[in-house]
């Protein structure tokens, strides 16, 4: 059953209140009241001198880091999987470093509690889905008929999401490898044309289908997540009681707006224009886009303290704050931001 999200709760707040707030066509854009304060205080993680690479996961409580790394060998440049297990806040903490000898890791898309990590590697020009736990890299089952499969996120059980690209109908499906079905996916009952992004710890499963988001609750239940006035809406990530994406305001591909969406009410937020761009989104609702984290109308800018670092830029967040991803400078280096 497909319903409008949040109707009851939208209720209470026009279409022209949040369009205003929104900068949606024909109506001014609210202004910024967004405060900047200290910026977070960056720590390099461990990492071999004759790499290049980047953290682009981080488990919900902050401990498991997954990312990628990228040395020069006989056949060019190889990517290997970047695993690091106990990361704290604080120098005196540095989290232990698993380098997994593999050319199949292009992508790393999520990593849970348990430190199992999810991703994609293209294997003769197709895209493949690959897990990693207890040790080993290993590939997750395929959708016949689709002919590039994906994973996007995995929650604490272990249950990982994704999509399937099925060319013949230039379509997508959303599809579920559950962990207590083991060597199984299976295709979720969702809208058409979707793909799912991020499965919740409850089951919640959010993704985006066309040209609007969705939510797929516990009980089957499914609801729309847009915006009034809205030409599209598009989710890129979700944690606890919120997701983050992005909305289109008008018909150029920049026309849009981050937004910030409370899956309790179904109600979307403006998320301060500082921020740029929304990447990810923790249990708190703090959202991170590229180079800060926003808390409401507070801006904490993703900081730099070595000599010779520039461009910082952060992929995932905690719900302790611990942001990772990584910064330039001689050689692209991953790293982690705390108090942010």
């Amino acid at each position: 059953m497909m319903r409008s999200v949040g109707k009851r709760s939208l209720a209470s707040l026009t279409a022209g209140a949040l369009i205003a707030t929104l900068g949606l066509p024909g109506v001014a854009t609210a202004e910024s009241t967004h405060q900047s304060v200290a910026t977070c205080a960056l720590q390099t993680l461990p990492y071999p001198t004759d790499m290049h690479g980047r953290a682009t996961a981080v488990d919900p409580t902050g401990k498991f880091i997954a990312g990628i790394g990228y040395g020069v060998d006989d056949d060019g440049w190889r990517p290997r999987l970047l695993l690091w297990a106990g990361a704290r806040p604080g120098a005196w903490n540095q989290p232990r470093l698993t380098i997994v000898e593999t050319a199949v890791v292009e992508e790393v898309e999520g990593i849970n509690r348990n430190g199992v990590a999810v991703g994609n590697a293209v294997v003769d020009h197709i895209y493949r889905p690959w897990r990693y736990r207890d040790g080993r890299l290993e590939w997750l089952p395929v959708l016949p008929g689709a002919s590039n499969v994906f994973t996007s996120g995995i929650n604490s059980r272990g249950d990982i999401v994704g999509r399937g690209v099925v060319e013949e109908t230039e379509t997508t499906l959303p599809l579920l490898w559950p962990v207590d079905r083991p060597g199984t996916v299976e295709v979720i009952d969702a809208p058409y044309d979707a793909g799912a992004t991020e499965i919740l710890d409850d089951g919640t499963i959010i993704g985006g289908a066309g040209g609007f988001g969705w939510v797929r609750h516990p009980d089957g239940t499914t609801d729309r997540l847009t915006v009034p006035g809205a030409r599209w809406a598009g989710i890129v990530a979700a944690r606890g009681t919120w997701a983050v994406g992005s909305i289109g305001t008008g018909p150029g591909e920049e026309d849009k707006a981050p937004v910030r969406w409370d899956l309790r009410t179904g109600v979307a937020t403006a998320v301060p224009p500082a921020l740029v761009s929304t990447l990810d989104v923790n249990s708190q609702g703090s959202v991170l886009g590229a180079r800060a984290v926003g808390h409401g109308d507070r801006i904490v800018p993703l900081g730099g303290a070595i000599p010779g670092v520039q461009d910082p830029f952060g992929w995932g967040i905690a719900d302790n704050g611990l942001v990772v991803g990584s910064v330039n400078g001689s050689r692209l280096r991953p790293a982690r931001w705390t108090n942010c």
